[in-house]
């Protein structure tokens, strides 16, 4: 029993850490006026330099990934098999940067250090490109080598890095909201975890059964969640900036009703209360039915389950009626500053391989993140007898063909628009506030930045 508790312990240790890791890229906003140092992105020439095997050219590597230990042994991997493989053959030698809080890369442009290749999240990458300088892959790689690559990658999943036109951020590590089910629970509920809810009535329908059969909350999707709510509102049909993001226009009747829809599974008593933190905690304990959380999570749920006795199941993201659902996508893309054409090729020669198929297969296998290249899942020379052993990862790739991408809020305000909204959904969704009133305030004081 002892020993059950210490690895409980750790697993739930384990599990903490991943949060923060998912919940920060969601959220992290930039430091409004950065210090930007690097070079202009605009009207680039494409230009590759010549690359010398005897004389490698040095890049840098900023990745928060090399901070967390879940996450460092993988990553040192990928970049240790590019340096002993491609990287000298070609002439380049990556050295990997930790970059813990997505601070130090900001911190080392501002003192005008060589910053190459920065892990970047999605929110923020607007704020990104105006401060520190990253440039468009259009900008900076060739045309036809670069459509050549991403050929095989879901083009919903090229989507994510895109503003404006071009591509600012290829994305590297990706993952999409997912139901993880204790199946032990539902059993208990008599209810068939191999035939899960697949809407928000259903949710409900089921979260109250297993209340009342089991005494445990039956579901969790803590509001602070911070990119979940993007896919809520997408899926019943809103939006929440305009198409050119000069405006927010979530203030409207898709995103009451479905704010509504979740309140009242939030006050039904069958939902978790708390942080997203203390859900997750919850659900690893064994605890709560149903939690939507980042199925980058996948690793350190089923370790949880195996460790306390119950079978862990999935669901994609639930849909309003008979609308198909929208997930978003948490994780992170590769930005880029190379600032001269031998870097240019360095750089490219760096990107090709971690987002090619030997660098997407070590991503999914030793870190957890979802293939981009969705093919490798049934090729059985890279992760078909990985996923045939995770069926789990199916549910996300199925999820990528629906896609969008969570909202990159305009960079000038990018933190107060987000604090904005995201206090709005915490209040309008757990108390008793208006939600046409809360949502409209909302929408109002994040057009009063934004014009």
């Amino acid at each position: 029993m002892e020993q059950f508790k210490k690895r409980k312990g750790l697993f739930i240790a384990f599990f903490i850490a991943m949060l923060l890791v998912i919940f920060s890229a969601c959220n992290t906003m930039p430091q409004s006026e950065e210090a930007a140092s690097g070079s202009s992105n605009g009207g680039t020439t494409a230009q590759l330099g010549t690359l010398d095997p005897k004389n490698p050219t040095k890049i840098t590597f900023y990745s928060y990934s090399l901070t967390y230990p879940s996450m460092k042994p993988g990553m040192e991997k990928l970049i240790s098999d590019f340096n002993h493989t491609v990287g000298k053959e070609k002439g380049v030698i990556v050295e990997g940067v930790p970059d813990s809080d997505y601070q130090q890369h900001k911190a080392d442009i501002a003192a005008r250090k060589q910053v190459d290749v920065v892990q970047h999240t999605f929110p923020t990458l607007d704020a990104g490109k105006i401060t520190l300088g990253f440039k468009a892959y259009e900008d900076v790689f060739p045309k036809d080598e670069l459509e050549e690559h991403l050929v095989g990658i879901s083009e919903n999943a090229l989507d994510l890095g895109r503003i404006d036109g071009k591509m600012y951020g290829l994305a590297f590590t990706f993952s999409t909201p997912i139901v993880f089910i204790n199946g032990d629970l539902f059993e208990q509920a008599g209810l068939d975890p191999n035939d899960p809810p697949k809407t928000w009535t259903e949710i409900k329908k089921y979260a109250l059964k297993i209340k009342e059969e089991t005494g445990k909350d039956g579901f969790a999707l803590p509001p602070d969640n911070g990119w979940i709510t993007d896919g809520v509102l997408f899926s019943n049909g809103a939006n929440i900036l305009s198409e050119d993001r000069s405006e927010a226009v979530f203030a409207n009747g898709e995103t009451f009703e479905a704010i509504q829809i979740w309140k009242d599974i939030y006050q039904s008593g069958a939902h978790a209360i708390g942080s997203t933190t203390e859900a997750s905690e919850q659900f690893m304990a064994g605890n709560l039915g149903m939690l939507v959380t980042s199925s980058a999570l996948h690793s350190g749920m089923l370790d949880a389950s195996k460790a306390g006795g119950w079978e862990l199941y999935g669901v994609g993201l639930p849909q309003f009626s008979d609308k198909p659902s929208v997930p978003v996508n948490s994780g992170s893309a590769l930005a880029v500053r190379p600032d001269s054409p031998e870097k240019n090729a360095a750089v490219w020669e760096f990107i090709k391989y971690v987002t090619g198929n030997e660098g997407y297969t070590t991503i999914t296998s030793e870190i957890g993140y979802l293939p981009l290249r969705t093919d490798l899942a049934d090729d059985p020379n890279y992760l078909k007898g990985f996923v045939d052993e995770n069926p789990l990862y199916r549910v996300n790739l199925e999820q990528l063909e629906r896609i969008r991408p969570a909202t990159i809020w305009p960079g000038n305000y990018a933190t107060e628009a987000f604090t904005i909204f995201t206090d709005a959904i915490v209040k309008a969704v757990s108390t008793d506030a208006d939600i046409e009133k809360t949502i409209t305030e909302a929408e109002d004081s994040i057009n009063d930045l934004l014009n």
